[in-house]
């Protein structure tokens, strides 16, 4: 499984409040790269109405990914509120 990063999610990503973003850097960066299949990843929920993107939630932060050929794609992470209007 290959995995790359948006400019949106990273700049998305540095703008998050340290605590968070600390702990949402620690599974995109470390335990995402050890997983081998996009099925073992926890607590991915597929979006309604959308053929390949998927969302996890981080408490008051949702990460926006899109699985497509073998590739997991992260898109946008944002605060519940917005995640929706700017994702997908």
């Amino acid at each position: 499984m290959k995995v790359l990063y948006n400019k949106k999610f990273l700049k998305d990503l540095a703008a998050l409040p340290s605590g968070d973003r600390g702990r949402i850097e620690k599974f995109v960066f470390v335990k995402i790269l050890s997983v081998r299949s996009f099925r073992q990843i926890e607590h991915v929920e597929k979006l309604t109405g959308y053929q390949s993107y998927y969302k996890i939630r981080f408490g008051n932060y949702r990460v926006g990914l899109q699985y497509k050929n073998d590739t997991l794609i992260f898109e946008r992470v944002l605060h519940r509120k917005e995640i929706y209007r700017y994702f997908p």
